[in-house]
């Protein structure tokens, strides 16, 4: 099989594995739409929120793995890991309350200390490893996941805002569940995306690891480092 017909189906399969997951998230949103936990809709006990905590922790364990196994890109990877697991511990809030009031933090604080230990060990390679992370096709998917989780769905699910598309000063039962179901359902697609961004990646490293690929930072480097011959310097 020729490389142009290897690329053609692995953009095919991952496509297809996007849309799986998409469909999957978009599956758990309409199931939670008719289901009331604890006279709410979209609650701490929805399985939206038990998606996204699938998500986070697939995400977290996929990074680890990279860590584990590129010694070169531990650094970034080990970053990541605890920075997504800080954001799994994070949404699991009502549960460490059971612990006291607030444990989440001191959970969230330990994984990020973990990993910034780790990538400390490994700092030589940090630099590197963040030049290749953002030229990486990667990258987009990434930034995309995050603003959806940080930004969008924060800014969409403002209590104001569905009071002022209702037109009402105070939301009702059912007005708060559009609300929620619109706030988590993007948050919950925002996790998808980070998911698959952390799926590429371990591939995208997969195959540097194996020399299958370049990566586009040190493609830029031998650029620069160059050296024209005759017919290239005549050439210009």
């Amino acid at each position: 099989m020729s490389n142009h017909k290897k690329i053609f189906f692995k953009v095919i399969r991952n496509l297809l594995f996007g849309t799986l997951c998409v469909l999957i998230s978009t599956l758990v949103i309409k199931h939670d739409a008719g289901a009331v936990v604890n006279g709410a809709k979209f609650g701490e006990s929805s399985a939206t929120e038990t998606a996204q905590l699938v998500y986070l922790f697939l995400t977290t364990l996929l990074f680890g793995l990279i860590a584990v196994r590129s010694e070169a890109r531990r650094a970034i990877a080990a970053l990541m890991s605890g920075g997504v697991a800080a954001m799994m511990i994070r949404e699991m809030d009502g549960w460490f309350d059971y612990i006291f009031h607030g444990a989440w933090f001191i959970f969230a604080v330990i994984a990020l200390m973990i990993s910034f230990f780790v990538a400390a060990r490994f700092r030589d390679h940090l630099v590197d490893n963040i030049g290749e992370f953002i030229l990486s096709p990667v990258f987009g998917a990434f930034v995309a996941a995050c603003l959806g989780i940080f930004v969008f769905s924060r800014l969409f699910g403002m209590r104001i805002l569905w009071e002022s598309f209702f037109d009402v000063h105070h939301l009702a039962p059912m007005q708060r569940w559009v609300k929620n179901a619109v706030e988590e359902g993007s948050e919950l697609f925002g996790y998808t995306l980070l998911f698959l961004s952390s799926y590429s990646f371990s591939k995208y490293v997969n195959l540097l690891e194996s020399h299958e690929l370049v990566s586009p930072f040190e493609a830029l480097e031998k650029n620069y480092t160059h050296h024209l011959n005759d017919a290239e310097a005549h050439s210009l």
